[in-house]
């Protein structure tokens, strides 16, 4: 009985000091392999009746900075206009709604009526808003977005030095008094009216049927003192109603792409997946932002692979999964710029959450597997290793390229993400395993070199035991998992695999020697 306790006690106190050590790997970027940021960790950027904006930064090996939002609004809600600070990506995750933008130089504006599966992109500089529909289940519209500019800093992630965006009520009461009546030709009442107004939260209830029965409702006002005579909205209504909105369908179908329309670039019994680049999107031409999706059904794995071009930012929409990443041999920062992924196909799939093994929503956790030397050390002398985590619905986790990594469902659910790529050129991503192997391109005899092999029997066997699609069963993966989710249980930050794997063993013995 004391062994047991003592072998507790050792075990507890080095999942302490890898839990430590994961919350100072963030200014090491992806150097450290993959990364993850927990749903719980967001910030919030707004919070209203009618619905929320929370917010995370994440970086790649080369520290180029990205900034996730993810936006909920009640059936019924507006998100009030803002103007963007970085070119945007957006994603709708579920609900419907119209999306109305004002491009950067632009005299009119332009809607985009968008539903589960769209995808559509802002440059910086534009101004929209966001109205979601009612509808009789409630669901909500959910949008995640993704933003890139130099001038978004997360050097501390919780406390970022700008935001994405900001509201247009900020771009008018920032100034004075004087300059306000002189600059837009109206008397002090209406100025002292604005800048004493209570400012609004971001997202608010809305009801537009109302509103149309008023004489002049609050979006022709702010469009009318922003642009005066010019104002996109009176030029609209000169024109003929059926032609607006033909206009209108015509833009939704040239400037969305919708991941659940057309076919999957990779489908089986397994899953599906699928990837959007800008020949699918006309839009998004000279945007360095991608996307995919991967649906994989229980108990089955996308094959090990690399992306050669893109650091992965993905989202975890459905289920819960194990990811596992693999340091390449050279040091991992060393050429961290923008690439494409496309894994040969992504998928998505619908809402929810299950969990493997029983364990509870709340638990979540990192641990790095192996604690060998994926090369030189990465940025800020961080050492890359090898890691396997757990991820959950709402979880974010990031691959850098070049990084091999594998994607596993549970045995009692469905594993989805989408993600975001950041490049959108062509990409051929490579394959260990699966009918694209490149080890099958490099032929046996040089790979039983590579290998360390005398001779070509054991590659010949590795070579020829996987032969089907690069999304594949992984019935002889439960064992395994259940060790990964047992270390998750009691680490909620990095475990090496002496310590992980290892230890799931030591404490199944100490449990029958009970």
């Amino acid at each position: 009985m004391a062994v047991a306790t003592a072998r507790w006690l050792v075990l507890s106190l080095l999942v302490s000091a890898a839990a430590a050590a994961h919350d100072t790997k963030w200014k090491a970027g992806a150097a450290v392999g993959g990364q993850v940021v927990e749903k719980e960790r967001r910030r919030v950027v707004a919070e209203s009746e009618a619905g929320t904006v929370t917010a995370t930064d994440v970086a790649d090996a080369a520290g180029t900075v990205y900034r996730l939002q993810f936006i909920t609004m009640d059936p019924g809600a507006l998100f009030l206009p803002v103007q963007l600070h970085a070119d945007a990506v957006f994603y709708v995750h579920s609900g419907r709604g119209k999306v109305t933008y004002i491009q950067e130089g632009g005299s009119e504006t332009s809607s985009l009526e968008v539903q589960r599966g769209d995808v559509y992109n802002l440059e910086q500089g534009s101004i929209l808003y966001i109205q979601s529909y009612p509808n009789a289940t409630r669901e909500r519209l959910r949008i995640y977005a993704i933003f890139t500019s130099n001038a978004i800093n997360c050097d501390d992630p919780s406390h970022p030095t700008s935001e994405a965006y900001s509201s247009v009520s900020n771009l008018l009461r920032g100034f004075d008094v004087k300059i306000l009546r002189q600059g837009f030709g109206v008397s002090g009442e209406v100025v002292e009216a604005i800048q004493s107004a209570k400012s609004p939260q971001l997202i608010i209830m809305y009801n537009p049927d109302q509103e149309k029965k008023e004489k002049s409702n609050w979006t022709e006002e702010i469009f009318d003192a922003l642009w005066g005579d010019e104002s996109p909205l009176n030029k609209k209504k000169k024109k003929d109603k059926h032609k607006k909105k033909d206009k209108k369908d015509d833009k939704s179908k040239s400037e969305t792409f919708n991941f659940y329309s057309g076919k999957p670039d990779v489908k089986n019994c397994f899953g599906w997946s699928k990837t959007m680049t800008n020949k699918d999107l006309q839009n998004l031409k000279g945007s360095n932002i991608g996307m995919f999706m991967v649906n994989l059904t229980t108990g089955s794995m996308m094959g090990p692979h690399w992306n050669p071009k893109a650091t992965e930012i993905a989202i975890v929409t459905h289920g819960s999964g194990i990811v596992q990443v693999v340091c390449p041999s050279t040091a991992s920062g060393a050429g961290g710029g923008h690439g494409h992924h496309d894994e040969g196909g992504r998928g998505g799939g619908d809402h929810g959450h299950h969990d493997e093994g029983g364990r509870r929503r709340g638990d979540h956790g990192h641990h790095d597997e192996g604690g060998r030397r994926g090369g030189d050390h990465g940025q800020g002398g961080v050492e890359c290793k090898n890691s396997v985590f757990r991820v959950k619905e709402g979880d974010v986790f990031v691959v850098p390229r070049f990084h091999p990594m594998a994607q596993l469902s549970f045995n009692n659910g469905s594993f989805v993400f989408v993600g975001f790529s950041t490049h959108m050129g062509e990409n051929n991503p490579q394959f260990l395993a699966g009918e694209h192997s490149v080890l099958q391109v490099i032929g046996k005899e040089i790979v039983a070199l590579a290998l360390g092999q005398k001779n070509t029997t054991a590659v010949e066997q590795l070579l020829s035991a996987k032969s089907g699609s690069t999304i594949m069963a992984c019935i002889s993966c439960p064992v395994y998992r259940r060790a990964c989710a047992l270390c998750l249980r009691i680490n909620k930050g990095a475990v090496h695999r002496r310590n992980g794997f290892a230890n799931y063993l030591k404490v199944r013995k100490v449990a029958h020697q009970r």
